[in-house]
């Protein structure tokens, strides 16, 4: 029976259901399906359509123009304009603005708007404009008479009065174009910040556009602003600008801080996976990677404001060069552009500044050549708000970005001649107003620049006019510091340091000039003068005397006149030819006890050196002020020399009255907790006295006459009393020499050849080098 129940059952199971059944199983699977799918449906829309980067911070796009601050029109500009008694202030997208004094006169004959920037074409006709651009919102080419002025960002004024133009860069460098009769420009350069020029309209003479930069900036020369050129309200415009754009960076920072966070979350991976496997049209990939892009750099910003430098840099570092180029965030990009323009190096939101723009403009060299000036313009913002530290903590990148474009070759370089000409004169006014920078590490640069310079100058012409004005460069940094140590504002370890470089570089470049124009001369008597300075902030008489600058150069430059005399006395000895003078040696030994007791020198013993004139002398036991010295003493010049106080043996002189000071200097030093570096002219107990460095001077131009050439290293030993000296490893053609000098009697004997042989006999120094030019031209 139940075999029969089962087989029942079965047929019924394979019975037609009726209408009323409902078959649950095909229900489930259905349902599994549905839920699936509209699950992944979901995921796809999530994927695909959600995490859009916000995007809508954008400059405003609007002409506004005042009249003392109220508002009198928008958006028309185009058209002559004549100004009352009041301001005239034509704003743009309420950042960056041109401002007319009462009384002048103005054409607008073009404004050219795009996404928030503008290039407007401006006709001065009289009266001034103060120009506030630092937002680079502004584009504005100013005509005034024969010339047309422009600057990237920045502060400027232009006035014309009667036909006169005053042109003055207030904040970061000025374009000046020299037009022609057709207002086509001829030739252009920059004015440095801090200068100004002022130029005739009376037309420009064409061959402006042959004129290399250092022969432009003579025939239209610029300078510094002196105090009956400066406006009086330029300081209240300065004010009125800096803080409307230091606002604008301050609102931008309190967004980025309330708001950015949500950049800082990221995508799981495999979601960022399944997004590429779920979009298939190539466009929507690409504006996701500008997405993710925009999200990067939102996150760097959001982490800059907070401080945490570091986790900014590795999202900044993720970024694609080239990557953000969408028109659809042109706006916003624009509006970072601005915002950041005016954040220098050390603040919070410069590294994505810096970072940003050598994605946006270093795929060439002329994009290379932004960075770089916008680096140099920063360190003029640096330093101008006192933060010297940072500037040249920003020099670092400045001069690597120039080391790497001078690499170029030649024939590419060639094309920016007159670029890097004018950046060296940019740097150069940096350098030259900026004592921090008074360091040899800094002026290198320029001296890099300076050979790039001379890679690509057309002539020697060209050569002799760059050599010329790089040399009077280096003049003027070298009066500056003597300036700077009149009023104590450089170390003297800082100043010999810069002019020992300056003077070693200019020395090269006067060498290198072929022409023998006037100027030269004005720059050996200056360079001259700096290499006196230079010597006297290394003398005992800077570092131990007191009295202000001026009178201690004063009493050191007639030291060294003194010397001089002495030199040319000791010379006379030397060749022979004594001075017997007129006095006997008892009344030249009274007028020194004399001088000795009216200077309060006290002594042991005072003693003839042996010269006819009786005017030198040997102090034994010499004492001043309770403090002990050894010295010679020169009676007519009433000079001390080969002086040794204490461990102290100085090179050069000191005056009869001027000795006590200098000792009571050195002894201060001595016990000072902070001494003074030991000056130049001070040498060691064991090195050469005064005495035997004048003796060695003058056998060494003695025996250069004769085309025999030495130095101090060459003199084993002497006997100044006989005039003799033993000379070692005088080179003679291939050859080294040794040799005793007799300098009295022009006789040079015991002459050997290392490691050869001997040279018999006595010779005269004539004679002797016509022996060994005969010998060398036999073989030898």
């Amino acid at each position: 029976m139940n075999q029969i129940k089962t087989k029942t059952s079965m047929a019924d199971d394979l019975a037609p259901s009726s209408a009323n059944d409902v078959d649950f199983s095909l229900l489930m699977r259905f349902f599994v399906f549905f839920v699936f799918s509209g699950l992944f449906f979901l995921v796809f829309m999530w994927v695909v359509f959600i995490r859009s980067v916000a995007a809508n911070v954008s400059l405003e796009s609007s002409i506004k123009i005042y009249e003392d601050g109220v508002l009198v029109s928008e958006d028309v500009l185009i058209g002559d304009y004549e100004v009352s008694d009041s301001y005239y202030e034509v704003y743009f997208d309420e950042i960056d603005l041109m401002r007319f004094t009462a009384g002048s006169s103005f054409s607008v004959s073009e404004v050219t708007s795009d996404s928030g920037f503008y290039i407007v074409q401006l006709e001065l006709n009289e009266g001034g404009v103060w120009i506030s651009n630092m937002g680079g919102v502004l584009d504005l080419m100013l005509k005034a008479g024969d010339f047309v002025f422009q600057n990237v960002d920045g502060y400027y004024y232009v006035e014309v009065q009667d036909g006169e133009v005053f042109a003055y860069a207030y904040r970061h460098p000025l374009r000046v174009h020299f037009l022609d009769q057709e207002e086509n420009s001829l030739n252009s350069y920059l004015i440095p910040e801090g200068y100004y020029g002022e130029y005739e309209s009376s037309g420009v003479s064409s061959v402006v556009a042959d004129l290399r930069y250092a022969k432009l900036i003579k025939e239209y020369p610029f300078y510094v602003l002196s105090d009956d050129r400066d406006r009086d309200f330029w300081g209240d415009f300065v004010a009125i600008d800096d803080s409307r754009y230091i606002g604008l960076l301050s609102s931008f920072k309190s967004v980025v801080r309330q708001n950015y966070d949500i950049y800082t979350e990221e995508l799981p991976g495999f979601i960022e996976q399944l997004r590429q496997y779920l979009t298939f049209v190539e466009s929507k990939k690409a504006g996701w990677a500008e997405q993710e892009t925009l999200r990067k750099l939102n996150k760097a910003l959001y982490l800059s404001v907070r401080g945490e430098t570091d986790e900014s840099l590795l999202s900044l570092i993720e970024l694609d060069e080239g990557s953000v180029v969408s028109a659809e965030y042109r706006a916003y990009l624009n509006y970072l552009n601005v915002v950041l323009n005016i954040s220098l190096y050390g603040g919070d939101l410069y590294l994505v500044k810096d970072y940003l723009r050598g994605l946006l403009y270093s795929d060439s060299d002329e994009g290379s050549l932004i960075v770089l000036r916008e680096r140099l313009n920063e360190m003029y913002d640096l330093a101008n708000d006192g933060e010297i530290a940072l500037a040249k903590e920003a020099f670092s990148a400045y001069e690597r970005g120039f080391l790497s474009f001078f690499a170029m070759p030649t024939s590419q370089l060639s094309a920016f001649r007159k670029d890097i000409s004018e950046e060296r004169e940019l740097l150069a006014v940096l350098l030259t107003r900026e004592s921090g920078f008074y360091d040899p590490q800094y002026f290198d640069l320029l001296d890099d620049f300076e050979r790039a310079i001379f890679r690509v100058a057309a002539s020697g012409v060209d050569l002799d006019e760059e050599r010329q004005a790089f040399v009077s460069g280096k003049v003027k940094v070298l009066n500056n510091i003597e300036e700077l140590l009149r009023v104590s504002g450089i170390s003297v370890s800082d100043a010999t340091d810069v002019m020992l470089y300056l003077l070693d570089s200019a020395d090269v470049l006067m060498d290198e000039i072929d022409s023998r124009a006037a100027i030269l001369s004005y720059f050996e008597a200056e360079l001259f003068e700096a290499a006196q300075v230079l010597e006297f902030i290394n003398s005992t008489e800077y570092s131990s005397l007191s009295g202000s600058f001026d009178g201690k150069l004063g009493a050191y430059l007639r030291n060294k006149e003194d010397i001089d005399n002495l030199k040319d006395y000791l010379q006379s000895l030397h060749l022979g030819s004594p001075d017997e003078g007129d006095l006997t040696l008892e009344e030249a030994k009274a007028i020194v006890y004399a001088a000795f007791s009216g200077a309060e020198v006290a002594y042991t013993a005072v003693s003839s050196l042996g010269d006819s004139g009786y005017r030198l002398f040997d102090v034994d036991g010499g004492k001043i002020g309770g403090i002990a010295f050894e010295a010679k003493y020169d009676r007519e010049g009433e000079l001390f020399y080969d002086l040794k106080i204490g461990d102290v043996r100085l090179a050069t002189g000191v005056s009869l009255f001027g000795l006590a000071e200098v000792a009571d200097g050195l002894l201060k030093e001595e016990f000072s907790e902070s001494p003074v570096p030991s000056p130049l002219s001070s040498v060691e107990e064991n090195d050469l006295s005064y005495a035997e460095q004048l003796a060695i001077s003058l056998l060494t131009d003695y025996l250069s006459g004769y085309g025999i050439y030495i130095t101090s290293s060459n003199v084993v030993s002497s006997d100044l009393s006989e005039n003799l000296f033993y000379l070692k490893g005088v080179a003679v053609g291939e050859f080294e020499l040794e040799f005793f000098v007799h300098a009295s009697d022009d006789l040079i004997t015991d002459v050997t050849v290392i490691d050869l042989y001997g040279i018999e006999g006595v010779f005269y120094v004539g004679d002797f080098v016509a022996e060994m030019e005969s010998r060398l031209a036999d073989g030898f």
